[in-house]
């Protein structure tokens, strides 16, 4: 059994590096060649690995692409479960002559790291990118200490332009099976729900109506408990929410039989905490009736089908010339 920490870039995956870090609670795998995923998050206790995994390779960008590559869901294409960081936006847009596809640049392309901290008692990796369509700079810095059941992640934004920019930031964190087999319930310092109007008809919830959480109302107008996540073999669905209106601190935590996982995070910067379901339920692409996921995703907004500048000017992260922005994650695990 490992009793100290240790921090590895010797793997790799389809040529795309991989860094591990680990102590005797966590092994933590970082995808740097491909968008600095966290690609593994395994709590040694109970021998869980809590991301998303999809019955499909992770693949390399560089190697293998569609026929048609000028689509506006690349990100789809790719996506094989785990922890996506998300910049400088949702949905597909023209951004002041920027044409950006589905959520953004920064998960698709390699990042840059260094290893910063090798000891026994503390380990930490870097990494930095630069998207190719937009001027910002994104860093972070992930710390794994000895006798700690926390990572903690630590980031900076940098607009490196001389005009303003406004970005969708957002974790794109994901878990599935065997994890959420059972079912969970999440808890959480959000006060509000509102379901998304452009989910498709095999959907739960109410949309399009702010209610207050957990206790909402699904499509038959019947209330329901929101909070508790149906076992896997249970009912088909397909949702997207929004928590809001955080009370002190932003967190939330999904509490299984076996074990707990939680994050906590800067509201000020992730204003909204998405909740997605997909259930066995969407039969058409992407998922083709195959896909079970759910997915709580701090991000700086709610989701926009076709945002326009006036709605960034409202609801998006507003970066002025040069601005540098911090902030911090902190996940902990228990059983």
């Amino acid at each position: 059994m490992i009793v100290k920490c240790t921090i590895s870039d010797e793997h790799s995956i389809n040529n795309m590096k991989v860094i591990f870090m680990e102590n005797e609670f966590l092994k933590i795998g970082i995808l740097a060649g491909r968008g600095s995923d966290i690609f593994q998050f395994i709590y040694k206790p109970v021998g869980i690995d809590l991301m998303l995994k999809l019955d499909k390779d992770i693949i390399n960008p560089n190697q293998i692409f569609s026929q048609i590559r000028n689509t506006k869901s690349q990100f789809e294409d790719y996506y094989y479960g785990g922890w996506q960081e998300i910049l400088p936006n949702s949905a597909p847009i023209n951004y002041r002559g920027a044409e950006l596809g589905q959520h953004g640049e920064v998960s698709l392309i390699p990042w840059d790291y260094e290893i910063l901290n090798t000891s026994e008692s503390e380990v930490s990796l870097k990494l930095w990118a630069r998207p190719l369509r937009f001027p910002i700079l994104i860093e972070k810095t992930l710390t794994l200490k000895k006798g700690s059941t926390q990572l903690q992640i630590d980031e900076t934004l940098i607009n490196e332009s001389d005009t303003h920019l406004h970005v969708m930031w957002g974790h794109h964190i994901a878990f599935g099976l065997p994890f959420l087999s059972e079912g969970a319930t999440i808890e959480t310092s959000a006060s509000q729900f509102l379901a998304e109007k452009l989910m498709p008809e095999h959907r739960q919830f109410k949309p399009d109506e702010t209610q207050d959480w957990p206790l909402v109302k699904d499509i038959n107008n019947i209330d329901i408990d929101a909070s508790k996540v149906l076992k896997s073999s249970d009912k088909k669905f397909s949702d997207l929410a929004y928590l809001n209106n955080f009370k002190d601190k932003a967190y939330y935590k999904i509490n299984t039989d076996v074990m707990s996982f939680s994050i906590h995070w800067d509201q000020q910067i992730f204003k909204s905490l998405w909740y997605w379901q997909e259930r066995y339920a969407t039969q058409d692409a992407p998922w083709w009736g195959k896909t079970y996921a759910v997915a709580l995703e701090p991000w700086s907004s709610n989701w926009e089908a076709n945002p326009d500048l006036e709605l960034m000017e409202k609801d998006w992260l507003k970066l002025q010339p040069r601005q540098i922005v911090t902030t911090s994650l902190i996940t902990n695990c228990t059983h």
